[in-house]
């Protein structure tokens, strides 16, 4: 790789460039170099602005240069010009000394072969002098505390600007602006945003590494479509943790559609955005699944600190809205408070007798105690002041006096000192109220969607726990590159210290029968192969063996099926037969963004059809291994289920561990691992590993 010229501006200096020149420049404002002129005039760009456009003497008020060279020295410019003239445009730049280039211009590795061609181009010329890129296909940067807004978009067409503390990273230009432009509107401001585009040049993990230095940002909403350098963003993670700024992140393709199986069950369970997930979980970061959701639930990070617990307490002006929320709170698996006795009593003096439990409803108060303004105060401070209660949720349907009743409340919530959130579910008539919220500074959203999504994020921050150093076991080379067969697999499973299953290797009727007597009955019979992946779907799999005559008969049929498939095979596997087993799937997968992961899941021959999987980045340690276990949907049958009896979670913990040293020890050469079934016996009596198969770099 080429040694790259040292960069001629920091991030820091990009965001706070003291000249700005603009390409296109125009004085009609329907014109996107127009707009930029006029934006950084608005908001009052602390810096000198210089029109560039060979047509013009004076744009705006503003000397105008037909030529980059003609122009004095530039810190960054703004170009949104036809793609096939972006290449020279950027020589241009680069030769008159200009320090980044923000290219808005689409067409480049996104539109195909050609458009690539150019975009390596202008890498190219970024590499060789260190003039810096943001784009190419992007919509520009925002600094709000500068007034440096260089992008086009009408969502800058308002009066004032709102400063905030949170930084926004978005491959996404045009999500970027959506997402501004809603938090905008709901009073929430930001530090600076970036739409990155192709990263031709400067990506995501730069401009997350400035964030995470830059004082005046307090938390960070990241908007990723695909990492560049996945250990990077982990590295970067932990710094933001450890730097106490919060880290919001929304993941574009989340779904398996269109990715390529591979020869496990691993590769297709553990796909791409379950590890990066995982990976996110463990370093601290809050995944979304919603744009609009990240300032919101960055912002009420920052304004209410960590839960301390994860108790809902609930006051709203609807009864029928408390069944609605009651029940989409238990969807989302979230908790409503318990009202202790003491919550009880103090609400008695305003409240009926028999409507004082969790969820609240303002309309069956005492009526000789007035309207809901009246007892607003009341019911805040009784919640605010249950230890069960960690945040008062205040879903808002219309009501009488209804912004005196929503100041009474927000006055009561600004003094108690809980974290709280309004959901205002009408429209128009509810303008008024929003506004009382607004100027209280506490937080609100219009619809219940994002309403639970936000307190899921507040209620369900990671607990980041260390990861351990990798034990080296006792097998450190597998026995061959290739497709691992189930006994070679099975072999280094042993190695690393892993229970396998009893078993034999045979290649005559003879041999059979004597291995099964060994053995002791029940048995099952396997035929062997590299070739044949789903060894049950090709009848190659007979179980519950119980005579040595059913096992020669079951020997005869299977052998010639066995050849039939795979002509290369020659023999077949008798081993025990654990009749007592639950079924899980355990598997290893080579992520090339972040190394080698582990997986868990429900097994056996519903693994891809039930999907219930949790995934972790090895090494692990015991307490990752178990908390995996307990996030299972089927984690009840392993703990033990309406007289079930419970099994041996310690030894699949165990197996989990040992996996995860596997895998580290190997360097990236173990790229799939399946062990389906392991077989988890009762409490105390051991976990089995029945079949097993790998693939090795």
């Amino acid at each position: 790789m080429p040694i790259k010229a040292p960069p001629r501006l920091s991030i820091g200096q990009i965001f706070e460039p003291r000249r700005v020149a603009v390409f296109g420049a125009s004085d009609d404002r329907a014109k996107w170099g127009g707009r930029i002129m006029h934006y950084l005039a608005l908001h009052g760009f602390a810096g000198e602005v210089v029109p560039l456009n060979p047509r013009r003497d004076v744009v705006q008020g503003r000397q105008c240069y037909a030529r980059i060279a003609d122009a004095p020295p530039i810190d960054v410019a703004v170009i949104a010009v036809p793609a096939v003239i972006v290449p020279s445009t950027i020589r241009d730049c680069a030769a008159a000394g200009v320090g980044c280039c923000v290219v808005i211009t689409a067409g480049f590795a996104e539109a195909g072969a050609d458009g690539t061609a150019l975009q390596e181009e202008i890498a190219q010329i970024s590499a060789e002098t260190g003039m810096r890129l943001v784009g190419p296909n992007c919509l520009g940067l925002i600094n709000l505390r500068n007034g440096m807004a260089l992008t086009s978009a009408r969502v800058l067409d308002v009066e004032k600007i709102i400063p905030g503390h949170i930084g926004l990273v978005s491959q996404s230009g045009a999500l970027m602006l959506s997402v501004y432009n809603r938090a905008h509107d709901q009073g929430i401001g930001f530090s600076q945003l970036v739409s990155v585009g192709n990263q031709a040049d400067l990506e995501v993990c730069d401009f997350f590494e400035h964030m995470i230095a830059d004082p005046m940002t307090k938390a960070i909403c990241l908007h990723i479509e695909g990492l560049l350098d996945g250990r990077r963003f982990l590295q970067l993670l932990d710094q933001a943790r450890r730097g106490e700024k919060p880290v919001i992140v929304l993941k574009t393709g989340r779904s398996t559609q269109g990715e390529q199986a591979a020869r496990s069950h691993t590769a297709s369970l553990a796909g791409a955005y379950p590890v990066f997930a995982a990976a996110c979980r463990e370093a601290g970061a809050i995944m979304v699944d919603d744009p609009d959701v990240m300032p919101l639930a960055a912002q009420f990070l920052l304004a209410n600190g960590p839960s301390r617990d994860d108790g809902i307490g609930v006051i709203s002006s609807s009864g029928g809205m408390n069944g609605i929320l009651a029940d989409r709170l238990a969807d989302r698996g979230l908790r409503l408070a318990r009202f202790g006795e003491k919550t009880r009593s103090a609400l008695l003096p305003v409240m009926l007798p028999d409507h004082r439990d969790n969820p609240l409803d303002m309309g069956m108060r005492r009526h000789e105690v007035g309207e809901g303004d009246a007892i607003a105060p009341h019911l805040v401070a009784a919640l605010a002041a249950d230890p069960d209660v960690s945040v008062i949720l205040i879903p808002l349907t219309t009501t009488p006096n209804y912004e005196r009743t929503v100041t009474a409340l927000a006055e009561a919530l600004c003094a108690c000192g809980k974290a709280a959130l309004f959901i205002v579910t009408p429209g128009s008539v509810a303008t008024g109220v929003r506004e009382v919220i607004r100027k209280h500074h506490l937080a609100y959203c219009d619809r219940l969607d994002d309403g639970i999504r936000l307190l899921e994020t507040y209620l369900r921050v990671p607990d980041v726990r260390s990861r351990p150093l990798a034990t080296v076991p006792r097998i450190a080379t597998p026995p061959r590159s290739g497709y691992l067969s189930e006994p070679e697999a099975k072999e280094m499973l042993a190695a690393a210290g892993l229970r396998v299953t009893r078993e034999r290797r045979v290649q005559s009727v003879m041999e059979v029968g004597a291995a099964a007597d060994a053995l002791g009955y029940p048995v099952v019979l396997k035929g062997v192969s590299v070739q044949v992946v789903h060894k049950s779907d090709a009848g190659l799999v007979r179980l519950d063996l119980r005579d040595r005559a059913a096992v020669e008969t079951e020997f005869a049929e299977v052998f010639p099926i066995l050849k039939r498939l795979d002509p290369t095979a020659d023999a077949c596997l008798v081993s025990e037969m654990i009749t007592d087993g639950l079924e899980l799937i355990l598997g290893v997968k080579h992520d090339p963004q972040f190394g080698p992961v582990v997986m868990v899941g429900a097994g056996g021959t519903l693994a891809e059809l039930i999907r219930d999987v949790e995934v972790t980045l090895a090494p692990l340690s015991a307490e990752t291994a178990e908390s995996m276990l307990k996030r299972l949907r089927i984690w009840p049958l392993l703990a033990g289920f309406r007289g079930h009896p419970a099994r041996d979670v310690g030894a699949v913990i165990d197996a989990l561990v040992k996996l995860g040293h596997l895998a580290s020890a190997l360097h990236g050469r173990l790229l799939e691992l399946d062990i389906n079934p392991l077989l988890v016996c009762r409490k105390g009596e051991g976990a089995v590993a029945a079949d097993a198969r790998a693939v090795i770099a």
